[in-house]
């Protein structure tokens, strides 16, 4: 019988589509998991790039560290390059033995196994402003960031007022005129804090701030403060008695002499003692062509008298006179080899320094009273006939005193052997915003003219300047250092005028303080001083670590790779 076929089927029309829809998925599935992976690598090396970027900064700002730890150490180490400081080593340095085919030196971060850091210090300007540039470059791997940093001492930048010691300087003989004690008993009583027990004598001669001052700008004192009413301290302000280094509960920052209590703005806190220089360092080297042929400043001999006058030029110039310089300095300093009474109108020394040194013993005779003081008028009008001032032991004609006026345009510094006289106001041609500053660094004090008279009573009277008045509301414009005794006016608590306020805009740093007045608006001046906060990067020119503090950063910036 003959076999039947089965007819043939019929295939659906998605027959076969599920396996392409199964290949689709396996393909989309591998294509996720290869882009997954690939992610994943990618992520991996994104992270270890960001880890290295971090680490990159971390090693640049180790080397500030590195270096900042080093000029702490020694601070004199911008001075030299450190030929054993691997950190420094560069290619094309003149000395060290380095040359063109030296490699850069990296030092490497403790506790870091792959980061390295190398530095460079530029120091050209910091026997002038006192900042080191330092350019850190930090690496890990083949990644690299640099930070640039201005570096410089906290000192002088940091305050408005400073003092060691808050008493009259025991050597101002016009205080302790015998009556009852002398300059000899206070140098051997007084001259030390009021701590510890015992006190300070009760003859030592304290000064108190009075109601009406303000201070405006950060106060330090090695000493205690002592207030005679609301004074108003508007900054930040400090003391070393180690009183205010206590408990709550026993803490005493300043003492409270009489009136009603001070204001201050900010509490007053406890800080460790700061030193103060006891002379000017290497300062002469930038005015004496003898020790420096490229020295860039004057130096004038005996005492010199400077006004400062406004110009249209670019800087200041200044009319000076100084008979017992006697010599020709060139066109720079003047020609005082002849006609020696007689002024010279020059160029400020921008940027620069003025000296005003003693008569040494082989120069010449000056023209003096029988005391020794200078006779009346032969310094450019000073001083005056019968200022009682010129009866003190610091008025002799042959120390290095300069009578200082003026409005300066431009930047410089003047440095006396003994007082700087400021005899009217001395301003900033700018103003308070410009880029104009004034140091005047005093060996021994720097002082407000104040000329008084003592009548056949006995009493005092003040005597009108060469122009004609008496000095009523001085303004200074300036960065003001005495090294060894004070920032203080003349006969302060003599005379019959109200003299105003001493309006300040800068700062002072003094071993002793100087009274400006009496308090009650008898005698001297209010204080008015105002913080130049611009002292904080921009310093006078030479006008080098007044108060020794640590170095710091002032400021902090990246820039592209080194």
């Amino acid at each position: 019988m003959a076999e039947k076929t089965a007819p043939p089927q019929r295939r659906a029309p998605d027959e076969g589509s599920a396996m392409i829809i199964v290949l689709g998925v396996t393909m989309i599935l591998v294509l996720v998991a290869s882009l997954s992976v690939t992610v994943a690598i990618r992520a991996g090396g994104s992270a270890r790039h960001s880890t290295a970027w971090n680490q990159a900064l971390a090693a640049a700002e180790a080397g500030v560290d590195d270096y900042l730890a080093r000029l702490n150490k020694n601070e004199n180490y911008w001075r030299e390059l450190d030929c054993s400081n691997i950190a420094m080593r560069r290619p094309d340095v003149a000395s060290c033995g380095w040359g063109a085919g030296t490699a850069r030196g990296w030092a490497p971060v403790p506790g870091a196994d792959r980061a390295r850091f190398h530095y460079e210090a530029v120091t050209t300007a910091t026997p002038v402003d006192g900042t080191v540039r330092l350019t850190s470059t930090g690496r890990v791997g083949s990644t690299t960031r640099s930070v640039q940093t201005v570096l410089r001492r906290g000192g002088f930048g940091e305050f408005l007022y400073y003092t060691v010691y808050e008493q009259v300087d025991p050597a101002n003989d016009a205080t302790y005129d015998g009556s009852p004690r002398s300059t000899a008993w206070a140098l051997a009583n007084c001259v030390r804090t009021w701590w510890p027990a015992p006190n300070r004598h009760s003859d030592c001669v304290n000064i108190q701030f009075a109601p009406g001052d303000v201070i405006k700008g950060p106060l330090h004192t090695n000493d205690r403060i002592v207030t005679g009413g609301a004074t108003r301290f508007r900054g930040t302000t400090t003391t070393s008695w180690p009183n205010c280094d206590r408990p709550p509960a026993t803490r005493e920052c300043y003492h409270r002499a009489e009136g009603a209590a001070p204001i201050f703005d900010t509490p007053i806190k406890y800080r460790e003692p700061i030193e103060l220089p006891e002379n000017a360092g290497d300062l002469r080297q930038h005015v004496d062509t003898t020790l420096n042929s490229e020295a860039t400043g004057c130096l004038y001999t005996g005492p010199t008298r400077i006004k400062l006058l406004s110009s249209s030029a670019t800087y200041s110039t200044m009319e000076v006179w100084s008979p017992y310089t006697r010599r020709n300095l060139g066109t720079r300093c003047g020609d005082f080899s002849s006609s020696y009474s007689t002024s010279r109108t020059l160029t400020i020394p921008h940027n620069s320094l003025v000296m005003v040194e003693n008569i040494p013993g082989s120069g010449p005779t000056p023209s003096s009273n029988t005391n020794g003081s200078c006779t009346a008028g032969s310094i450019g009008g000073f001083p005056i006939a019968n200022d009682w001032n010129e009866t003190l032991a610091d008025a002799k004609c042959r120390y290095g005193t300069l009578y200082l006026e003026g409005t300066l345009k431009g930047r410089m510094t003047m440095v006396a052997d003994n007082n700087i006289i400021v005899t009217d106001h001395l301003r900033y041609a700018g103003g308070k915003t410009g880029t104009d500053a004034l140091g005047l660094i005093a060996n021994n004090s720097v002082k407000i003219y104040h000329p008084i008279k003592r009548t056949t009573s006995g009493d005092f009277q003040d005597l009108n300047r060469p122009t004609g008045t008496v000095f009523k509301n001085a303004v200074i414009h300036a960065a003001i250092l005495t090294l060894q005794h004070s920032f203080t006016v003349q006969a302060y608590d003599r005379g019959a005028s109200d003299l105003g306020t001493l309006y300040l805009f800068g700062s002072f740093a003094q071993r002793y303080r100087g009274p400006v007045g009496t308090g009650n608006g008898n005698t001297g001046y209010l204080k008015d001083y105002e913080f130049d906060t611009r002292l904080r990067f921009a310093p006078p020119p030479y006008f080098l670590d007044p108060v020794r503090s640590g170095w710091g950063i002032k400021t902090y910036g990246e820039v592209p790779a080194q």
